[in-house]
């Protein structure tokens, strides 16, 4: 398997990763938030651009996006806008998602870009070699916050990110019994054994905890725990996850 390197952090190797995300409405609350991540163990920082209240004006994300990679400059930094079909928070086209993830893959200060699968094959496509040329890992994802789709499903979709140039591969889904978490984990570890490429593998709320304590067992690579305000229903505080890995890995 190819791992992913950025910075000092090895993705596909050795430990599980634990990703933090960076959740704020405007800069005062993301430059604290930043400073909060400073003090705390993890291996990457996720800016999840979509929960600012001016998500929609490009310039304004890109300004937030610079003061991020200012205050953490050694840190790995994934940059996510989740739309609201994917529960993110905010809704917009794809004129204006592809170009704003255009711009941020040209600006250089994200490591990673996360491009969601289902927005279309051939933009998909587009953007995930634009990120690569302009020199950062594409983050393929998909979510469903509603179910856990079969297990031919969750792992047809991990295929596929693989197959449009995905250099990590995530899917989360919501599970609504103890049998939806290992549906996602039996997905995962069968699509592990011939991936290429990280996987990243969450299965969401209370039952899908389990996920990201022991995904690294079923070959997922990254977990994401909160360090104040979650982005996703289940994760769990960075400091509690740290230590309960540490006791898995011995």
């Amino acid at each position: 398997m190819k791992t992913v390197t950025v910075k000092n952090m090895v993705l596909g190797a050795g430990r599980t990763k634990i990703a933090v995300p960076l959740v704020a409405e405007d800069s005062d609350g993301l430059m604290r938030a930043a400073a909060q991540l400073r003090t705390l163990d993890f291996d990457l920082a996720e800016f999840r651009a979509d929960f600012l209240k001016r998500a929609d004006e490009a310039d304004f994300v890109l300004a937030q996006l610079e003061k991020v990679r200012e205050a953490l400059p050694d840190t790995p930094l994934l940059f996510t806008f989740r739309r609201a079909a994917e529960g993110g928070s905010c809704p917009c086209g794809d004129d204006y998602y592809f170009t704003l993830l255009r711009r941020v893959a040209e600006s250089g200060l994200a490591d990673i870009i996360d491009i969601e699968l289902l927005a279309g094959d051939g933009p998909v496509g587009e953007a995930a070699a634009q990120v690569k040329a302009a020199g950062a890992a594409v983050l393929l994802c998909n979510h469903d916050f509603e179910r856990t789709p079969p297990k031919d499903v969750i792992a047809g979709r991990l295929k596929k990110m693989e197959a449009l140039g995905a250099d990590i591969c995530k899917i989360a889904v919501m599970p609504q019994s103890p049998q939806d978490v290992l549906t996602l984990l039996d997905a995962a570890y069968s699509v592990f054994q011939t991936a290429s490429v990280p996987l990243v593998a969450v299965s969401m709320g209370r039952f899908g905890a389990v996920s990201r304590i022991a995904g690294g067992m079923f070959g997922s690579a990254m977990t994401f725990a909160a360090a104040e305000k979650a982005s996703a229903p289940g994760q769990i505080n960075v400091g509690e996850l740290r230590n309960i890995l540490d006791v898995l890995n011995g």
